[in-house]
């Protein structure tokens, strides 16, 4: 029989999902719907052919040239959920075989119990048909609730079953009693129906049936598996103060909070349960929260997992989770916490990558105060492990210094200290602190810089002339630019070194030269004479540089 459903809103029943007056009308149909006529659910069926739609030939029939492309020919109709799960239920469970006529009727009451408990929908079905017709058993509540129950299975189970065992159960003059109810909530733990388990909840509380501590793990379940996370937090909450709950149910809480991004209250709960010193939570769920955590930047709860169990040894996280922690390391500036993931790969011989020295790097620049020091002495540890710092590696200290003009001149002084403690400067730190003085409008400080590069050369091989690269000469001819007024004559003697130190020029160089140029005769007004010639020079230079 098909139930005559009202028109609600779907916006209305998410935004109020327990309003009373509604459900308690939904619920009032369990007790004051008229008897009325419909398809009995005890009775002996049919068995379905595995076959019904399509015959599937033995041989390979011939096919049709014009109609190979045809794919929807060769496509069986299509079936609707509701009738695949009939079929399946009825042909494909593979159920042991019981001669229902050698056996008492207390033992197949037994046996529908256990069929039901296991989810096996068939058997509990051919039993119970059985008993009404053949031992002119009466159809009770008893048998009812083994039906329902038997929906529990993840597959062959379905809550539009349950709902219609219900109807059938009223047409028969039968009230669903407490362990109706029960059975229920079991099967909507597994196929989720917030409606229908409203109106049990509803029904429950009408006539005064109390929720067992099972039936409230069922429905805690069925409103994590419909993504209620508040509501479902809320009964846990209240479980928790009246009940034991199942350390399974918390796991999956955490589970599916962490899947949802929910890492605040996942956090809650597994710091609520290491407190409480709880030794069911599995290593594997302390290694998924981790690396959900920290892969949100979730600060607190990564440093409860990190400093609990991978401290103390019982987990080794991945490399990516370890640069995960360390990135949020970064985020909050926690030193201690990103030496310790350095530490971590260490001891498994992990090769660091430039992303690990840059996240170090954020993270002493992150700290209260600032460690500039330690910072800028990264950039000169890197070519010790053979890696040579680039631009990405210098951002952090360049957001941090480009409007400060008296710390450059404080990490100038720590790049002379670093150097008499023979540690190689790459060029990448000095063209930092070039950055800086250009990003600041201070060309004459750009430019003492860039006169001192040679002096900042290995220690032990001597005096050696400047080791700048195009980078440096590139900096510097912005400086050119954006000083006011722009510098030609500074432009020129940039030209005129580098090609004496034989670097090749760039794309780039060739645009800020003419820009350098431009700008300056606009302000002196003799034409773009000099910009052509001293490009003509630079691609002389080059000429000469490859030859």
């Amino acid at each position: 029989m098909q139930s005559s459903k009202a028109a609600i809103d779907p916006l209305w029943q998410c935004l109020c999902p327990s309003w009373s007056p509604a459900t308690l009308a939904r619920a009032s149909r369990f007790l004051t719907r008229p008897t009325v006529t419909t398809r009995p659910c005890l009775q002996i069926r049919k068995p379905l052919s595995r076959n019904r739609y399509y015959n599937r030939p033995t041989t390979q029939a011939p096919i049709n040239a014009a109609d190979k492309h045809d794919v929807a020919k060769y496509i069986p109709p299509a079936r609707s959920k509701k009738r695949q799960l009939n079929e399946l239920a009825n042909t494909t469970i593979e159920e042991p075989t019981i001669h229902f006529d050698q056996e008492t009727v207390p033992f197949l009451y037994g046996r529908l119990h256990t069929s039901a408990v296991y989810g096996q929908t068939k058997l509990c079905r051919s039993i119970a048909e059985y008993l009404v017709k053949e031992r002119k058993e009466k159809p009770s509540a008893q048998l009812y609730n083994a039906l329902i129950l038997s929906n529990t299975h993840n597959t062959f189970g379905a809550a539009w079953r349950a709902a219609e065992y219900l109807e059938e159960m009223q047409a028969e003059g039968l009230m669903p009693d407490v362990s109706t109810c029960h059975a229920v909530l079991k099967v909507l733990s597994i196929h989720v129906d917030h409606l229908l388990r409203t109106d049990i909840l509803n029904y429950m509380q009408q006539r005064w049936f109390q929720l067992s501590d099972e039936g409230a793990h069922d429905v805690a379940v069925g409103l994590l598996r419909e993504g209620l996370f508040e509501q479902a937090l809320q009964r846990l909450d209240e479980m928790r103060g009246t009940m034991n709950v199942d350390s399974w149910l918390w796991d999956m809480a955490v589970y599916m909070l962490c899947d949802a991004g929910e890492i605040d209250e996942a956090y809650r709960i597994m710091r609520t349960r290491y407190d409480s010193n709880e030794q069911t939570v599995s290593r594997t769920l302390w290694s998924y929260f981790l690396d959900k955590a920290s892969d949100c930047r979730h600060y607190d709860a990564t440093t409860l997992v990190w400093s609990s169990h991978v401290n103390q040894g019982y987990l080794n996280p991945s490399s990516g989770v370890c640069l995960n922690v360390l990135a949020t390391a970064a985020r909050v500036g926690d030193a201690v916490l990103a030496t310790e993931v350095f530490a971590h790969l260490s001891k498994r011989g992990t090769a660091f990558q430039p992303i690990h020295y840059e996240l170090l790097i954020q993270t002493y620049l992150s700290t209260d105060p600032p460690d500039l020091e330690r910072a800028i002495s990264i950039l000169t540890i890197m070519p010790m492990e053979k890696l040579e710092p680039t631009v990405t590696e210098t951002r952090p200290l360049f957001l941090y210094l480009r409007d400060k003009p008296e710390l450059a001149k404080s990490a100038l002084a720590t790049l002379r200290s670093l150097h008499e403690q023979d540690r190689k400067m790459p060029i990448a730190v000095l063209n930092l602190l070039i950055e800086c003085h250009v990003e600041q409008r201070n060309l004459a400080e750009a430019m003492k810089l860039y006169k001192l590069i040679h002096t900042f050369a290995p220690i032990s091989q001597g005096a050696q002339k400047s080791f700048a690269n195009i980078d440096t000469f590139n900096l510097l001819l912005k400086g050119c630019r954006v000083a006011n007024p722009p510098d030609d004559q500074q432009a020129s003697f940039l030209v005129s070194e580098l090609l004496a130190l034989r670097i090749v020029p760039t794309s780039l160089t060739y645009d800020r030269l003419i820009l350098v140029f431009t700008e300056a005769a606009k302000h002196a007004a003799p034409g773009l004479d000099p910009s052509i010639r001293h490009i003509g020079n630079a691609r002389g230079g080059t000429g000469q540089s490859s030859r």
